[in-house]
């Protein structure tokens, strides 16, 4: 039994290799081509980048482990059925449940391994990751901006239709302040030209808009000139802000306990950590699914495996950001919003297990 187990661990573990590696490679690509963005058009330091890209690999982990594990699962037990063993280990006596058990065990390990990751060791490279890119920030400040993207600048949001890096002008901007606390709606600033000089912006031809409670324009102005301060507060603050993604576990239990707490915060903070512990768990549930589904399969075929993991991951990640918004909304608790996806998962996994155990 001991050699059949390590026979289907080994035809699991260099699909996984495989799976794992691609799936990082389609994530990462994206931010890999941000980042150098920031050596090659703004002078950043390399070993500044080098460590952001450092510090970013372990946020796709949570995801990139349990979809590794269902494509090397269906890739290695499809092949194993179409090749006809799966029929003769039952043959001999030899049940469904004995035979995934070696990669079932090998699903646990990566759970806690995931588990681990998205208690400690994810949010400690974020919170590296933030501090860095704000080094960054502060002594290349064009490198926050982009053009046709809102950017968020110390309760202000600026929008730049064009953006020429090299001249580090920007043209046709739109300022939205949020600074008055006595308005509903925020400031409303446009303006045909911005230049970024010595972490300020300075914006030309500039038109403003100011409206009542009600939403009605009640004030309006131009100016040849205004200046923008980039940010302020973070020199006047020794720490970063942490969002639940930056704090670990006992962090996010801590702030939970906090009376002054809103009921936003509060569902948003709960969501936040029902999640990171229902995604390194789906690792497990979609291994279960992925023996029936690969027997099912009857090909070792990477494209067929590749196509159904892609599937099955973008349905649950969809239902899971759908429960995520309406647990964060008050609409649902947080622990439906975040486990239904798992449930209906775990469910499908145990109905297919048991309809292979009967034949």
């Amino acid at each position: 039994m001991k050699i059949i187990h390590r026979y289907v661990l080994k035809e699991t573990l260099w699909p996984f290799g495989f799976g794992f590696l691609f799936f990082n490679f389609i994530l990462f690509i994206g931010v890999v081509f941000d980042l150098t963005r920031l050596i090659f058009a703004e002078n950043a330091p390399p070993l500044k980048v080098l460590k952001l890209i450092i510090f970013s690999l372990p946020s796709f982990f949570d995801i990139i482990i349990p979809v590794s594990l269902f494509f090397s699962i269906l890739l290695s037990f499809g092949r194993l059925s179409g090749d006809g063993e799966i029929t003769a280990l039952r043959s001999s006596g030899i049940n469904i449940v004995q035979i995934e058990f070696s990669v079932l065990l090998f699903g646990i390990i990566l759970t806690l391994i995931s588990l681990s990751f998205s208690a400690f060791l994810t949010p400690w490279c974020n919170q590296k990751y933030k501090s860095i890119y704000q080094q960054i920030l502060l002594h290349h400040p064009l490198a926050k901006f982009k053009a046709k993207t809102i950017i968020d600048l110390d309760n202000k949001k600026l929008y730049s239709l064009k953006l020429d890096e090299k001249n580090q002008t920007m043209q046709e901007l739109i300022l939205y302040d949020f600074s008055f606390p006595d308005q509903k709606f925020p400031q409303v600033t446009l303006a045909q030209k911005g230049k970024i000089k010595d972490e300020k912006i300075f914006l030309q031809k500039v038109k403003f808009y100011r409206f009542n409670k009600d939403y009605r324009l009640f004030q309006s102005g131009s100016f040849n000139q205004q200046i923008i301060y980039l940010y302020p507060e973070i020199k006047r603050k020794k720490t970063l802000k942490k969002d639940s993604w930056d704090m670990t576990f006992m962090e996010i239990k801590k702030k939970l306990k906090e009376k002054k707490l809103s009921p936003v915060e509060r569902r948003k903070l709960e969501t936040d950590l029902h999640g990171r512990i229902a995604i390194p768990l789906a690792t497990i549930i979609l291994g279960i699914l992925a023996v029936p589904l690969g027997i099912k399969v009857e090909r070792g075929d990477k494209s067929i495996s590749l196509g159904i993991s892609l599937v099955v991951v973008i349905v649950y990640y969809v239902f899971f950001l759908a429960g995520n918004f309406l647990s964060k909304m008050g609409l649902i608790s947080p622990f439906l919003g975040v486990w239904i996806p798992n449930f209906v998962l775990l469910s499908a996994g145990i109905w297919l297990n048991i309809q292979m155990i009967r034949k």
